[in-house]
């Protein structure tokens, strides 16, 4: 479970206004809306990495958050990047990597590869195997999809409805309406406030505000 209540957050101005949401186990939750309007701010407020200046966020279980940067290591492969976020042992790492939920993002296929030459769409797979290896209860995501070809989007998109099925709650910001399909709810982000709309016509919306 995740609950968002009334979070501000300010700085030289406010950058979120009482936003209020909430997400049960299996959930996924969209956020759209144009760049600067808060959307990555609430992500790190929901990671703890910023506190806000009003309101709460209150978790059960076990957050993972997934950069829109991808916090990877250019001169590692992918298998050392991984060790970088668990202190597991290489043989229950690699199996992991093949089981059912993250062999559908195909790491092993590139696992001795540097960062350095590895395409976007292989990194956004390592990054997002990078942090589903610590076995979170909550993913968030920050443009995921962005800059990806065709079979990279699909595998993620796939991923996430795997790891939903699985009572996983998903956060994800997004202007792809594919990702809106998988949404059980979505949050229209402008200027710091938020407000609930229709998965279906998500992107409809927000081109009308």
């Amino acid at each position: 479970m995740i609950d968002i209540d009334n979070v501000s957050v300010k700085y030289r101005k406010t950058v979120l206004k009482e936003v209020t949401m909430h997400a049960d186990k299996g959930e996924c939750i969209g956020l759209l809306g144009l760049n600067g309007s808060g959307k990555s701010t609430l992500l790190s407020v929901m990671a703890g990495l910023k506190k806000p200046s009003a309101g709460k966020v209150v978790t059960e279980g076990k957050v993972g958050y997934v950069t829109q940067e991808n916090a990877l290591i250019d001169e590692l492969n992918a298998y050392d990047n991984i060790l970088m976020w668990t202190s597991g042992r290489k043989e229950d790492i690699l199996k992991a990597l093949n089981g059912p939920e993250l062999s559908i993002l195909k790491v092993s296929d590139f696992i001795k590869v540097k960062v350095k030459n590895m395409s976007g769409g292989m990194k956004k797979r390592l990054a997002l195997a990078s942090v589903i290896i610590t076995e979170p209860d909550i993913l968030l995501l920050d443009e995921p999809l962005a800059a990806l070809d065709l079979p990279a989007k699909n595998d993620i998109l796939d991923f996430i409805k795997a790891y939903k099925s699985k009572g996983g709650i998903v956060i994800i910001a997004s202007h792809e309406e594919k990702v809106f399909s998988l949404c059980d709810k979505v949050y229209l982000f402008k200027d710091g406030t938020c407000r609930s709309a229709d998965p279906s016509n998500a992107v409809a919306e927000l081109l009308k505000c």
